[in-house]
């Protein structure tokens, strides 16, 4: 990003002369593609259609470029830039919502493998053929697919399943339609994975909530897994750490929400407790090595992360369950979180706080406002306080994509206004802690700023802290120190006194 506006790398071509890339710096909302050879002093303008374009990958013989054209978080276009003709054409003209990602070539140029759900309920991978313009599946498990790299050769592709959050890694040897399933890494997410320029490895990038992520490979050839590096965790020893386990509760409409449930290694007594919300909303809480919650847990909180309704990861039905209308949904399913929680004996009732950043912090804004008599507290980092004003002044290029999900601000004006917190401040009484980010593009100051200011009108109790250089969340070391540590002496103060 720059003052004139964000740039957003695409690919490299395959021989390495040229770049491709996407930018909204014509008109600061629409994304173009341009591509930039390294001989030339200036880019070349490949297409303009309009929309959250991004660059993708470039055939091996460099003719085609792929581009995704994102209509929301969860819906997307394929399409396909011939260079030799500069002509551009739509691959996956749909209804409803159709989600496509990791586009691959084939090495002859002439089919595309990726992740899509198309006609489906679970993201798969298949495959396109470019001169008969058809779709073939190619794998189709009952869970989603969220990782794929295909071989330079076209020789198998690899992919990772989604299981509950979980990692299962799998290699396809497509010469003799063999699958090496679940490959046994310990129980973990795999970040990221690559093949090597000769396809005799794949570079992947796995971790864990006991470990944090390193680099291993695997060879396609031996079937041999190797671990190449060891990430230092800070001088703490890894057994300190603590991992979840995978918990499952009912909410109001008997619908099963699975959490992973933190617990202190050496809890006695009645435990105070962190529900920890992920943002997005279509994203999903994963067991990574968090040292904030890690912190947590060495000063006895319990950290239920749960994966409500509207989370990805769990298919398309329920990727949809919190859109629009049903947007409180999802909050009542904290509220089922907060009281399977307290019929648990080793969990204090009173004692349960809601934390989230983005939309995770509406999330804890809106719990504390619908249902102040279950939390003794919520902190909020970077989240909306209202949707009107939050549509209104986050980045213009944003806008389209988050009003798909929330409402429009044309259609949906008084739904939006009737959910957002800030206009049931009065029902607020927990003590509430505020961190925002002045540079934050997504979710503006005026978000915190407001809340806060509704808050202390009323006379109740909120702590903020604004951070002149940070944007959407805390990146810098020395602010993270600063706020974690005055959020545990506000906890301290408000839950474990």
């Amino acid at each position: 990003m720059d003052d004139d506006g964000i740039y957003r790398f695409g690919s490299w071509s395959s021989d390495g002369n040229i770049i491709c890339y996407a930018t909204n710096v014509r008109n600061g909302v629409d994304f173009d593609v341009y591509e930039h050879h390294l001989s030339e002093t200036a880019p070349r303008l490949l297409y303009d259609g309009g929309g959250h374009l991004s660059a993708g990958r470039y055939s091996r013989d460099n003719r085609y470029l792929l581009i995704t054209r994102d209509i929301s978080n969860v819906n997307a276009d394929l399409l396909l830039y011939d260079r030799s003709a500069n002509t551009t054409t739509l691959l996956t003209e749909h209804t409803g919502d159709e989600f496509y990602s990791h586009a691959h070539f084939s090495a002859d140029g002439m089919k595309i493998i990726a992740l899509t759900n198309r006609e489906r309920e679970y993201v798969g991978v298949a495959e396109y053929d470019i001169a008969t313009k058809q779709w073939t599946w190619l794998e189709k498990p009952e869970a989603d697919i969220d990782l794929l790299a295909v071989a330079p050769d076209g020789s198998g592709y690899a992919f990772s399943v989604n299981d509950h959050g979980l990692s299962r890694f799998n290699y396809r040897n497509r010469t003799k339609d063999q699958l090496v399933g679940a490959y046994r890494f310990p129980e973990g997410i795999i970040r990221d994975m690559n093949f090597s320029p000769d396809g005799a490895k794949i570079g992947i990038t796995f971790g864990s909530a006991t470990r944090p992520f390193d680099v291993w490979t695997y060879e396609p050839r031996t079937d041999r897994l190797n671990q190449l590096t060891a990430t230092a965790t800070g001088g703490v020893p890894q057994t300190l750490f603590v991992a979840p386990e995978v918990i499952e509760f009912e909410s109001f409409d008997k619908r099963k929400i699975t959490a992973f449930f933190y617990k202190p290694a050496h809890a006695e007594g009645k435990l105070p407790v962190i529900i920890a919300i992920h943002g997005g909303p279509e994203s999903q809480a994963r067991p990574d090595l968090s040292g904030l919650f890690q912190y947590w847990l060495q000063r006895g909180y319990a950290i239920p992360e749960p994966n409500v309704r509207g989370s990805s990861g769990f298919g398309r039905t329920y990727l949809t369950l919190d859109n629009v209308e049903k947007r409180m949904d999802s909050v009542k399913d904290l509220e089922y979180a907060a009281k399977w929680l307290g019929k648990r004996k080793d969990i204090d009732k009173d004692k349960i706080v809601l934390y989230g950043g983005s939309y995770g912090g509406f999330m804890v804004l809106a719990g504390l406002t619908t249902y102040p008599e279950l939390f003794a507290a919520g902190v909020d980092i970077v989240g909306i306080s209202n949707f009107v004003s939050f549509l209104e002044n986050t980045g213009k290029y944003r806008r389209g994509l988050r009003e798909a999900e929330y409402g429009s601000l044309e259609r949906d004006r008084a739904f939006l206004e009737q959910v957002s917190p800030l206009n049931h401040v009065d029902k607020i009484v927990a003590p509430l802690f505020v961190i925002q980010g002045a540079n934050d593009p997504r979710v503006p100051q005026s978000e915190a700023d407001q809340i806060v200011a509704a808050v202390r009108a009323k006379g109740g109790v909120v702590e903020y802290m604004l951070f002149e250089d940070e944007g959407h969340g805390l990146r810098k070391t020395e602010n993270k120190l600063e706020a974690y540590g005055k959020l545990a002496e506000f906890l301290d103060t408000h839950v474990r006194k």
